[in-house]
């Protein structure tokens, strides 16, 4: 038979065990390592090394000249920091990157190329509201209504 310090003993314990879980329950779930909540610079060099590395991938295929684009990029900014720990979020320039813009057959800019698992899921060409690439992003991490498709 217990006495009552052993019980108290055990029930600190469980308790203290307790207290870690629900800490650790209350931390965000990170689904993607390599999303830092920032749009990354990719090149030709760097282009697959990095996106075989990811789960999921947001990757904007743009030109420095392209007006369009410049007003993506403040978009892409809040999409990477509210999906930190979820998705990876690249550019690459077309102008200096010609390998991956001709893998791809990018001929418009922008393009954001989703990736998951390394591989190319799709293409969404011209600019686009927030919320377009919001529900997208849900989708593709399988919050959305619908997983089968995200276009």
């Amino acid at each position: 038979m217990l006495n009552d310090d052993e019980l108290e003993e055990i029930r600190k314990r469980k308790m203290q065990l307790l207290m870690e879980l629900a800490q650790q329950a209350q931390k965000p779930r990170v689904m993607e390592p390599m999303a830092n909540g920032r749009v990354n610079i990719l090149t030709d060099a760097s282009f697959w090394d990095t996106i075989q590395q990811t789960k999921y991938a947001f990757v904007e295929f743009f030109g420095e000249w392209c007006s369009p684009c410049r007003t993506l990029a403040p978009i892409l900014s809040a999409l990477a920091l509210d999906n930190e720990g979820k998705v990876y979020f690249a550019k690459i320039d077309i102008d200096r990157n010609r390998r991956a813009t001709t893998q791809f057959g990018v001929q418009s800019v922008p393009m954001v190329i989703v990736f998951k698992d390394g591989k190319p899921l799709g293409k969404l060409p011209g600019l686009r509201p927030y919320a377009d690439y919001d529900n997208i992003l849900e989708q593709l991490v399988g919050k959305g209504p619908d997983n089968s498709s995200y276009v």
